[in-house]
């Protein structure tokens, strides 16, 4: 009977992890939207919506096309990175009204995340990763904490912390 037991529970397990593996939730890149700037936005229009930023910095890393990239700081919480002028990363961790286009905010609570997004492609420590259908390399990025998201990262993903 112990012997039969734990036949299920390795079926079962083994079942959970087909499951995984087939239902991925990825994201279209034309989801990749936040407070309504996309991924790939240019300069221009960035300032458009929002004007001119408050701070600007250069950013140095081997993973930017120039080797550099620029971060446009606005108010409380909100920074875009640009690469060649085009949106590459955007991350907003405060409460500010900044929300994806599927209405997901700081302070958003994860099983709204999780009706929003489906389960996460990959879960990295408290890090919800959603990946973009088109490339792995981008997407979403939401961190919780006490089970609320604190974080929102758009654009390109590392996968660990």
């Amino acid at each position: 009977m112990f012997s039969h037991g734990k036949k299920i529970a390795g079926l079962a397990f083994a079942a959970s992890l087909i499951a995984m593996g087939t239902a991925r939730a990825a994201v279209p890149q034309d989801a990749l939207v936040v407070g309504g700037i996309e991924y790939g936005a240019s300069e221009s229009y960035v300032r458009s919506v929002y004007g001119s930023p408050h701070k600007v910095e250069t950013k140095y890393g081997a993973s930017y096309s120039s080797g550099r990239a620029t971060e446009w700081e606005y108010g409380r919480g909100f920074e875009i990175v640009f690469d060649d002028g085009f949106v590459r990363h955007i991350e907003v961790d405060a409460r500010n009204g900044i929300q994806t286009r599927a209405g997901i905010a700081v302070g958003t609570d994860v099983n709204t995340l999780v009706a929003a997004y489906g389960r996460p492609d990959a879960l990295y420590g408290d890090r919800y990763v959603y990946f973009a259908d088109e490339d792995q390399t981008i997407g979403f990025s939401f961190e919780i904490e006490n089970d609320c998201v604190d974080e929102i990262t758009m654009g390109g993903l590392r996968t660990a912390d």
